[in-house]
């Protein structure tokens, strides 16, 4: 049973409690009929008396939710360190002395004949023409202008004579002296000095480079593999199982003591009282099926 049944149970045992009030009082709660009693009934001065509220005391079971301790298991994984062997390949360079057919340039020197030329000079005439110049002077007669300052007289504005100074340009004939060049060839004899090609015989060293076989030795280097063996870090997950501590939410059934009203007679007097016991009004009025009470 949870929260929601004990509601509903409160809930119908008020209910309950109305109907039989309602019912003490003349008319049910699902009365179906106009009215409960004969107009005599009705009309009478003596009035059933309210019946008065009374109420037990049951025991419900509720439930309640209690937060409590409790111990699990989980599985936790743990990284564990451990060593492994393990086996690794590596190249080292091994250093060999092999026999090698290598081309030697050796350098031989030898005498050989040659003939040499050189340059003998010697001095040869030669005719050549040279060209020299005369000077010969003229007097050129030529106009120029030639420019002086003359006194003219004039009439200014006022009437009255005066006298100023302009230039005057003239062209006058001068005489002036001219040299002129005239060129004059004529052909001289020179000393030349010239160069004669002679030829010598002589003998020079000439250097020939001679390639021979010839086997050496010489270092090989070669790479060989080699297996070695280590030791390495290794981790590893484990899981396992252990024990946690946590809070879990449970229901927990408690009996309970609360107080719920009940249904009680009414009160009646005189020939009310006849009618409501003709009637059959003491049962209640919640679970009626009749429609009236007195016909």
């Amino acid at each position: 049973m949870n929260r929601f049944s004990v509601a509903a149970l409160f809930a119908a045992v008020a209910l309950l409690g109305l109907a039989v009030e309602s019912d003490a009082s003349g008319c049910g709660l699902f009365r179906r009929s106009s009215g409960c009693c004969p107009t005599p009934c009705a009309t009478t001065s003596c009035a059933p008396a309210p019946a008065p509220v009374q109420y037990e005391e049951r025991k419900v079971k509720v439930c309640k939710q209690v937060m409590k301790e409790k111990e699990i298991e989980v599985l936790e994984c743990n990284r564990v360190m451990r060593e492994e062997k393990f086996f690794y390949t590596v190249c080292v360079p091994v250093t060999t002395q092999q026999p090698r057919k290598v081309i030697v340039c050796t350098p031989v020197t030898k005498e050989v004949d040659c003939v040499y030329y050189t340059m003998v000079p010697k001095q040869v005439e030669k005719k050549v023409q040279c060209v020299s110049y005369n000077c010969i002077t003229e007097n050129i007669v030529e106009k120029v202008p030639v420019c002086r300052w003359e006194c003219v007289t004039y009439v200014d504005e006022c009437g009255r004579c005066c006298t100023k100074r302009q230039p005057v340009t003239e062209w006058c004939e001068r005489t002036r002296c001219v040299v002129k060049r005239v060129p004059v060839i004529t052909e001289k004899t020179i000393m030349v000095t010239v160069c004669d090609r002679v030829a010598t015989p002589g003998k020079k060293t000439v250097c020939d480079i001679v390639r021979t076989e010839k086997e050496v030795m010489v270092n090989v280097c070669t790479m060989t593999q080699v297996k070695k063996e280590g030791v390495r870090q290794v981790c590893d997950v484990v899981t396992t199982k252990v024990k946690r501590k946590v809070m879990v939410c449970e229901n927990v059934w408690t009996e309970e003591t609360i107080r719920v009203p009940v249904c009680a007679p009414a009160t009646t007097c005189g020939s009310c009282n006849d009618c409501y016991q003709g009637c059959g009004h003491s049962r209640g009025g919640f679970f009626r099926r009749g429609g009236g009470c007195c016909h």
